[in-house]
């Protein structure tokens, strides 16, 4: 481990104890705080398909179960107002098997990962994802928008969101041509409009489409997607509760705890001159990194890992 890394790692494991627990908004059983590194060595580059990958949220699937996945609409039918008829299923599929046809014919080395996105109302399902590579060696990526429950205010964590700059250089014409193709069927299968009640008055408000990103790499272009789906969320970080009033009316928080996030904040401005959030939503899972980038390439700062609980 490189010394500066080692440094603001064990720096950041004495300011985070005893106090590492974490409260999002209807997460009842609390959330944890705890240090995080990536280190170069060991990992290469850091970036969103190598964590995904890692962490086990990306398994590699076949892209035949995908298509098939996404004409089923199983992910759909846990919602209670998700209603189609037989021709409107029907039609759908058929235009999402028109989607396939161009992703099939038009990409290379296509490729097909499992997204978990499992709660008790959903247990052990996945939606897939889809990315492959343009004859000029641009990379496209399709996915579906995910459903996400917790809203996390910027009075808990202040932060600017942000769409990375994935490509170096502007997409080739080819590439942009296969992009209007894919963006022609995805505005026919439009959105689709969930609103309603899980029970016990847990309301849902949720818009489900076909979503696309085409950038320089693989890499780029899963982010990106991932960005438009809903599930991640890459942002520029600022503080932990900026507002003292708003945590000690909602949070019912300690003047100790208060001041353990105003040092982190403070050590994380030190350390880093720009820190990032890196937010991966799993309908009721929030995987949280607030991260900066030291001068060796490491990655270290505080991971957050918390789950909603329905609790009717």
């Amino acid at each position: 481990m490189q010394p500066e890394t080692e440094q603001i790692l064990g720096t950041l494991e004495v300011i985070i104890e005893p106090n590492s627990n974490f409260n999002l908004p209807g997460h009842e059983d609390g959330g944890y705080i705890s240090p995080f590194v990536w280190e170069v060595s060991e990992y290469g580059e850091f970036d969103i398909l190598k964590l995904s990958l890692i962490k086990d949220w990306l398994q590699l699937t076949d892209v035949e179960k995908t298509i098939l996945g996404w004409q089923s609409m199983e992910y759909l039918r846990i919602f209670n107002n998700f209603c189609f008829k037989k021709d409107e299923e029907n039609n759908r599929s058929n235009k999402i098997k028109a989607l396939f046809k161009i992703l099939s014919e038009k990409l290379q080395e296509l490729k097909s990962f499992d997204l978990k996105v499992s709660c008790y109302l959903l247990p052990n399902t996945s939606i897939g994802i889809i990315v492959g590579k343009t004859i000029d060696n641009d990379w496209i990526c399709v996915c579906p928008t995910i459903y996400k429950e917790t809203e996390i205010s910027q009075q808990q964590i202040f932060r600017s969101k942000q769409l990375q700059s994935i490509s170096a250089k502007p997409l080739s014409e080819n590439t942009l041509t296969l992009v209007s193709e894919i963006k022609a069927i995805t505005s026919e299968l439009g959105t689709i409009h969930l609103e309603g009640d899980f029970g016990g008055g847990y309301y849902y408000s949720y818009k489900h489409q076909i979503v696309y990103a085409a950038a320089e790499t693989k890499e780029g272009a899963i982010e990106m997607a991932l960005q438009a789906s809903g599930m991640l969320e890459i942002s520029k970080f600022h503080k932990f509760y900026p507002d003292k009033q708003y945590f000690q009316d909602e949070m019912s928080g300690s003047e100790t705890k208060y001041l353990k996030y105003q040092q982190i904040n403070k050590f994380l401005a030190y350390c880093f001159p720009e820190v990032m959030m890196y937010r991966f939503s799993f309908w009721t899972q929030e995987n949280i990194y607030v991260i900066g980038k030291v001068l060796g390439g490491d990655w270290v700062g505080l991971y957050l890992e918390s789950e909603f609980v329905y609790n009717p």
